[in-house]
Formats: C-alpha cells, structure tokens, sequence
C-alpha cells in the first residue's frame, strides 16, 4: 500500500514538473516574441506617421492668413532644386503686392522662401509664369508681383536651396514664409505649412 501510495506520488510529481516546465517554456515564448513584435508595430507606426507607410496621403495646407495655397505640384528627382507650380488665393480682403525675387537690398528680404526643417531655405532661383485664373499673365517687376483682391495666381518656376528637392514620390513639408504689402503700405507678415508628395 505504502509502495502504491509512493509511486503514485512520484507520477503526479513528474506531471506536476511537466506542466510547469510546458508553461515555462509557453511563457518565455511569449516574452520573446512579444517584444519583436511590439518592436515592429512601433516602427510601423513611425514609417506610417512619416508618410512613408501612407501612399493615400493627400496634400494639406495649414496657416495663412494673406494667401491661401489652393493647389501645389513639387516635381522630385533633385537634391536641391524642385521645380514648384502653386495656386495662391488673395484672401487678405485687399490688393497686395508679394515679393518672390527681389534683388534689391531692402526688399529682397521680404521675398517667399521655402523651408524644410531648421536649416534648409529654399528660394525662387527662376519664376517662368504668373498667371491668373482667367489664363492672363501678371508682371513680374523688380522681383514683384501685384495681385488683386479675392483672386488667385498660379506661380510656375523653379527653387533652389540646401536639401530643397526630393525623390519622386516622397512626402514633404515645406513652410513657406513671405511678406506682403496692402493698398495701405502696411507689410503684413504670412506663414504657413504645406505637405504633399513629389511626383
């Protein structure tokens, strides 16, 4: 009986060890690979936050109080030159005149520049056309260009900058900062935000 009583012990205590050890092993498992996979989940977050993972990613333009982007093209492929067409809306409630590349000392600091990042500037290097939504050409004199109240230019050229172009198909953010002045001679300042993808 006491036999009996020792061996069947002894059984339960080898399934006892069994289990155990099977539930060791499922958890160290699960440890293991729980953290690969949290690693991979995190990283493809970031890649998707980035744009990288998002080729749905529409254009989007935050800011601006004076000209408002309706529509805008970055054509990749260069390190530092995009060739840029950007629809502008005069929304300032008067006439305005914007500075794009002006070389004269005082308001060639007031021309529209383009900013990726902290350090990167880009600037207009040349501008081929101005038009207006009609097809009409506006002038271009000393670097600046009238635009009339409640109406929106389309500026075609190119830019040129430090790290200012982009692979084709490759998301960017541009802010772009210029001043303008009123029929009242007042500058008033504009900034603003743009992102899309470069075709």
């Amino acid at each position: 009986m006491n036999k009996i009583m020792i061996e069947e012990s002894g059984f339960r205590l080898v399934v006892l060890l069994k289990v155990s050890l099977r539930g060791q092993g499922a958890f160290e498992y699960m440890v293991s690979y729980g953290w690969a996979i949290l690693i991979v989940l995190v990283l493809g977050i970031m890649l998707f936050s980035l744009g990288i993972l998002n080729p749905s990613q529409t254009p989007t333009a935050t800011g601006f109080v004076v000209l408002r982007p309706i529509s805008w093209s970055f054509t990749g492929g260069a390190a530092d030159t995009a060739n840029v067409s950007i629809a502008l809306s005069n929304i300032a409630g008067t006439n305005i005149i914007i500075w794009l590349n002006s070389t004269d000392n005082t308001t060639s600091q007031y021309n529209m520049h383009f900013k990726k990042g902290d350090s990167d500037m880009c600037k207009w290097s040349s501008i081929s056309s101005i038009t207006d939504s009609a097809g009409n050409t506006l002038p271009l004199v000393n670097g600046a260009a009238a635009i009339p109240v409640g109406v929106i230019i389309t500026i075609t050229g190119t830019v040129n900058g430090s790290n200012c172009g982009g692979l084709i198909a490759a998301s960017y953010r541009y802010y772009i900062n210029f001043v303008s002045k009123d029929e009242y001679l007042v500058l008033r300042r504009d900034s603003g935000l743009i992102t899309g993808r470069y075709v």
